[in-house]
């Protein structure tokens, strides 16, 4: 029987045990086990994982103390401090690829890499990708597993192979609704169901496969451990590639109009930016929150910070970051900065999008940035204009650029002419 061990929270681990060897078990049988695998298990001294984990390895022969993991997981972190002080071989078992959306992750931000060894094996993923034949090295692999349905809405492009993984409320039914519902009801869906299991019994391997306009109607149970393979067909509103379209935000007023920045001058915004992957941005003055989706959608590992002071455009970015699936890297602050940014993480870009006190503004951002941090900033008054110049013009990598936008409504073809927008920006040494 397993010893069970409960310890309270704990942040990251100053970790001077031997390094950790971490088992993926794979997809199903275990007959995928190395023989390294397999030896590392006889070896160690201490097996942390679930019940599950050793039923799994009870046909090898070992002597190990066996740890479940705790209760909350977090606690893991203090359960291992506490084991290191023994000075064992440590064998952490994982579900899967421990790599692949597993605790792999958890561990490296908890111990660093340099304190673990990995041992791999075939995910679910691989294994459905697999059993119907398909390759999938171009393929989108998208978590719904505790996430908004809605965040699925970034991946949506026809053509577009995708593998989703799914949990109790994004179940296929549900994503096959959200298909039909983006355009897209002539996908194919492939449904697949405890991958690697071939034992005879109930919980065994199956695919089943069907058209997303026909799934959506259906009332059907699935076994908790699926995956969905969607190759995308139909024509949907969702953008395919930067520079969404103005009359799709919500604005509360007509279609195209409101308080976002017009396309041609967003896409200029987000060339000065260059978003890296996993940078913090904040976006101060946002309005509609054109700059901030446009930023978050095509940027998924970064974090965007939309700073906003009116409560009405406040409920527009929540429509538009929900329309364009960014709820889950774009945080809205509700308040005036520079007051209600006082907690938020440092960031490594800014851009600030309204006139009034953009002086002071600069000077508040430019102390915030982070050292190679990017400013960029918007100006259409003269005396925002003199502002943004006269504090930009002497820092490092400066650049402006005037935008003149000439282009006809929504459903006419009379032109009309925007009032034309500086923008320009820096870069902290």
């Amino acid at each position: 029987m397993a010893t069970q061990i409960q310890h309270s929270l704990a942040t990251k681990i100053e970790w001077n045990g031997q390094p950790i060897s971490v088992i993926s078990l794979g997809c199903g049988q275990l007959s995928s086990l190395t023989p390294q695998s397999i030896a590392v298990i006889n070896q160690s001294e201490v097996i942390v994982g679930s019940e599950r984990h050793f039923d799994e390895i009870s046909h090898i022969q070992n002597k190990a103390k066996k740890v479940t993991f705790p209760s909350p997981f977090s606690a893991l972190a203090p359960l291992l401090e506490e084991l290191a002080k023994e000075d064992q071989r440590i064998c952490i078992l994982a579900s899967g690829d421990a790599l692949f959306f597993g605790i792999g992750s958890w561990l490296n931000r908890q111990l660093g890499n340099q304190n673990l060894n990995f041992h791999p094996n075939i995910s679910s993923i691989q294994a459905c990708f697999h059993a119907i034949g398909l390759p999938w090295q171009e393929a989108k692999i998208v978590s719904l597993h505790g996430r908004p349905l809605s965040s699925l809405r970034r991946y949506l492009v026809n053509q577009q192979l995708i593998a989703i993984l799914t949990d109790y409320t994004s179940n296929p039914m549900a994503i096959a609704r959200e298909l039909n519902l983006q355009g897209l009801g002539q996908s194919d869906i492939w449904v697949c169901e405890a991958m690697g299991n071939f034992n005879t019994g109930h919980n065994t391997q199956k695919v089943s496969q069907y058209k997303a306009d026909n799934l959506a109607e259906l009332s059907l149970s699935f076994q908790a451990l699926n995956v969905c393979i969607v190759a995308l067909q139909g024509q949907t509103t969702q953008p395919a590639f930067p520079g969404i379209a103005d009359e799709l935000f919500s604005t509360g007023s007509a279609p195209g109009f409101g308080m976002i920045s017009k396309r041609e001058v967003r896409l200029s915004i987000l060339s000065l930016m260059q978003p890296s992957p996993n940078e913090i941005a904040w976006d101060i003055g946002a309005g509609c929150g054109s700059v901030s989706v446009e930023w978050a959608r095509w940027n998924n590992t970064g974090t965007v910070y939309a700073i906003e002071l009116s409560q009405t455009r406040i409920e527009h970015i929540k429509i538009n970051a929900e329309r364009f699936g960014c709820t889950q890297n774009l945080k809205i602050i509700d308040g005036k900065a520079p007051t209600s940014c006082a907690e938020l993480p440092q960031p490594d870009s800014i851009f600030i999008g309204g006139s009034n006190g953009l002086g002071e503004m600069l000077d508040f951002a430019w102390q915030q940035l982070k050292s190679g941090g990017k400013l960029v900033a918007s100006a259409v008054t003269q005396d925002s204009r003199e502002a943004l110049i006269s504090f930009m013009s002497d820092k490092p990598s400066f650049e402006q650029v005037e935008i003149q936008i000439t282009k006809n409504s929504p459903n006419s073809l009379a032109l009309r002419t925007l009032s034309p927008v500086q923008l320009a920006k820096c870069q902290k040494p």
